[in-house]
């Protein structure tokens, strides 16, 4: 390896081909996994963007280094094959095959653009769950889709919270500093208490409360004032349908 962007690339390609190794074993669950595995491959595409910006022998590269059998793991999840890649697996061009992909990120963006934001590896999961025709679908593939579907205008795109959580942008939010603080506290488990917000982000009342109400106006949060919860707040872009269905049972 000869410079830096090889490097990190290497670097971010073994680290995910350890990190799924971990999951099988049952290690890291699979929230934790999701998050971090989403996270690494973006790492990963971005590099592998940079090399080819800059004339580099991608290929050459992952031959040289033999990435497919040293990382196994890693290479299937980001569909590394030698000689032959998921599009033409398809009988599809490239183009083909991210616009065909494109659609279903756009079915899911329009049925949950109400939540305003969607969490990344959520997204990732209902569109290949619309794609049982496609074998081959990687997490890097819708990655790509969205990004391109992006780049069309048609959704804003990836956003990263400050927090490392990554969302998709479903519909245009002009979101405040105080309602992005939020929204990044809710980030890991999908919802926050009026006492966490101002605990965390050491607020008074009025201004949590008053922030809170602006989401749920923006119709990205729910509220739920039970004395029970302790008047939490709920994001349903933020939350999978495990947890959601997980919870309905436990409250039953």
């Amino acid at each position: 390896m000869h410079d830096r962007v090889e490097s990190e690339l290497y670097a971010s390609i073994a680290t995910l081909d350890q990190f799924k190794k971990m999951f099988d074993m049952g290690a890291v669950d699979v929230r934790s996994y999701e998050r971090e595995s989403e996270a690494l491959i973006i790492d990963v595409r971005e590099n592998l963007d940079r090399m080819r910006r800059m004339g580099r022998d991608v290929s050459g590269f992952l031959e040289n280094e033999r990435i497919i059998s040293r990382f196994p793991e890693a290479s299937g999840i980001l569909r590394i094959l030698p000689e032959q890649t998921a599009a033409s697996m398809q009988g599809m061009t490239s183009d083909e095959y991210y616009d065909y992909i494109g659609l279903a990120v756009l079915d899911v963006a329009t049925e949950n653009s109400s939540k305003g934001l969607m969490g990344l590896a959520e997204l990732i999961v209902d569109v290949v769950r619309r794609l049982p025709e496609l074998k081959s679908v990687s997490y890097n593939d819708v990655i790509e889709a969205v990004n391109r579907v992006a780049e069309h205008g048609l959704i804003p795109g990836i956003r990263t919270l400050s927090g490392g959580v990554k969302v998709v942008e479903l519909r245009p939010l002009e979101l405040r500093q105080d309602q992005a603080d939020v929204i990044n506290l809710a980030a890991s488990k999908g919802f926050v208490s009026i006492e966490e917000v101002i605990m965390k982000l050491k607020w008074s009342e009025d201004h949590a409360r008053t922030v809170l109400s602006s989401l749920v106006e923006a119709g990205m949060a729910v509220a739920d004032i039970r004395f029970s919860t302790g008047g939490r707040y709920y994001f349903p872009g933020l939350r999978s349908r495990t947890d959601i269905a997980s919870e309905g049972r436990h409250n039953q």
